[in-house]
């Protein structure tokens, strides 16, 4: 039997078909739009629908037993009592709440809430951007059967029940991650009936098999199941190969570095995963981000910095770069003898320390496994391995998050 890995992205939704050996048969993809304006980042949830049905249906997949999917993390949509989406959903990059962020600083506190959820207070969270809506669009609110996160949204359609797993309930700022419940405190603060919030279950069991309509449009059978998925970081790094002692870096336009089971008193955000692990995250904000403005500023595309960085000694000649530009990243140690290679090597060394820092904040790691459009610099990592001196690999494939979602399929269906 085959089963399918799906990876409902920001801007893209993927699709991959395995086969029992863990073997790529086909792949597909379909973009995603984000409507931005004046701080709002929006979607069409329509759209994910529709994305994930052309993604499975260009695999032309046959002898499939299961589906797994991972989705964007964070964003929600409010939907009626047949499931259809009463306005765009907000997104994870929507960043109006700030208001609403300092209101549950003011009522709750910071200490409090990441007691609660694991979640640092931030209007990035699910919970202050539906504090906005209600108040800024109450009639919307009131009118709203649910409010749905990616996962659970697709699930619906899919199966007919909405059910997210543990990993995207508590991303949303709403989750008592010691009770692993929806907490009644913020639900009551924020006037959210616990009927109105997604079904919460454990990843790799079964939701149900495809309903009619669905199964059409896939051109599945209806005895094909869905099994649940989780939020796309969280399967990218099972898919990348985390495990006790395993952290994974996950290297975009941020940096992501993930582990299972930090000590107490990390700091990090926190997330519940799959059969009781919890599940650290600390954020560098400008890796990718940085290289890329490092390119454009010299003029080189990303192999001849590759090629620039590795005629840098270790150390690149005395400059140090900081790399996060969110707060003013800066250049030291520059001297007449600089070198565009000082510069990359610098920049990478830069980001190499952060994920060093990030590692020992969560109490060290035996071993890296690393993916993300980063992993594709051979320089860059063995940079990251230096500063580290911890083993590292690469992934053995870009399509983490959807294998991550497979891996979870094939378990829930019992083919492994």
């Amino acid at each position: 039997m085959n089963y399918i890995g799906v990876d409902l992205g920001t801007t893209n939704c993927k699709a991959c078909l395995y086969d029992e050996n863990g073997t790529v048969l086909a792949k597909s993809a379909s973009p995603q739009r984000l409507i931005t304006e004046n701080g709002s980042a929006e979607q069409d949830a329509n759209g994910w629908f529709e994305g994930v049905k052309r993604c499975i249906k260009a695999l032309a997949a046959k002898n499939v037993a299961a589906i797994g999917i991972s989705t964007q993390g964070i964003s929600f949509v409010p939907v009626d009592r047949d499931g259809n989406p009463l306005c765009n959903a907000v997104t994870w990059l929507d960043t109006r709440a700030h208001a609403e962020t300092e209101r549950l600083r003011e009522v709750f506190g910071e200490k409090v809430i990441y007691e609660k959820t694991g979640k640092p207070l931030n209007a990035a969270y699910t919970l202050p951007k539906l504090l906005w809506l209600q108040a800024h669009r109450p009639d919307l609110y009131r009118r709203a059967d649910q409010f749905l996160l990616p996962l659970d949204y697709l699930n619906l359609k899919l199966t007919g029940r909405a059910v997210t797993d543990r990993s995207m309930a508590s991303g949303t700022m709403l989750y008592h991650l010691a009770a692993r419940d929806w907490d009644a405190d913020l639900t009551e603060f924020s006037g959210i009936a616990r009927e109105q919030l997604p079904e919460i279950g454990t990843a790799g069991t079964r939701v149900g098999t495809l309903l009619p309509n669905a199964a059409r449009e896939l051109d599945l059978p209806e005895t094909v199941t869905v099994i649940l998925g989780g939020q796309d970081q969280k399967l990218a790094a099972l898919g990348a190969g985390i495990a006790e002692g395993v952290c994974t870096v996950s290297l975009g336009t941020a940096t992501a570095v993930s582990k299972l089971n930090p000590p107490h008193g990390s700091g990090c955000p926190l997330f519940d995963f799959d059969d009781g692990r919890v599940f650290a995250e600390a954020s560098i904000p400008t890796t990718g981000a940085a290289i890329a403005w490092l390119s454009g500023v010299l003029r080189v595309g990303y192999g001849e910095m590759d090629a620039l960085a590795a005629k840098s000694p270790s150390g690149a000649n005395g400059v140090r770069f900081g790399v996060d530009f969110t707060v003013g990243g800066g250049v030291s140690g520059l001297t007449l003898n600089t070198s565009s290679g000082d510069l990359v090597r610098a920049l990478y060394e830069g980001i190499a320390r952060e994920i060093k820092d990030k590692i020992a904040q969560m109490g060290g790691a035996e071993r890296l496994r690393v993916f993300g459009g980063g992993a594709n610099s051979a320089v860059l990592l063995r940079v990251i391995s230096e500063v580290t001196q911890i083993d590292l690999r690469a992934a053995r494939t870009a399509e983490t998050a959807a294998l991550g979602a497979a891996i979870l399929a094939k378990k829930g269906a019992g083919i492994c």
